[in-house]
C-alpha cells in the first residue's frame, strides 16, 4: 500500500530579500497552503502554513509553533512574490 502523509506539488520558486535568496517548495497537505522554506544564509528552514484560528481572519504560522514573527514575515514576502510573478 503506496499511502503518503503528503504530497509535494512541483510548485518552486526562488525569490532574494534583504540579501537572502528564499527558496519555497509548495506542499499539498489537505486543503491548506503549506510551503517549506530553505535561505541561501545560516537560517535554518521553516514550514509556514496559512491557517484560520477562532475568531479571526487566516494568517500565516509556523509549523511546529515558536517561529511566528517569521512566518508571517514570510508569508507576506510569498503573496507579494506570487501577486506580482502570476
Amino acid at each position: 500500500m503506496d499511502r503518503k502523509l503528503f504530497y509535494e506539488q512541483d510548485e518552486q520558486f526562488s525569490f532574494e530579500a534583504y540579501g537572502v535568496t528564499i527558496h519555497c517548495q509548495k506542499l499539498d497537505i489537505s486543503k491548506d497552503v503549506v510551503y517549506h522554506v530553505t535561505f541561501s544564509s545560516n537560517r535554518k528552514p521553516i514550514v509556514i502554513a496559512r491557517a484560520r484560528f477562532e475568531e479571526s481572519e487566516a494568517r500565516w504560522t509556523s509549523i511546529p509553533e515558536g517561529r511566528q514573527k517569521e512566518a508571517e514575515g514570510l508569508g507576506a514576502l510569498i503573496e507579494q512574490y506570487l501577486s506580482t510573478n502570476d
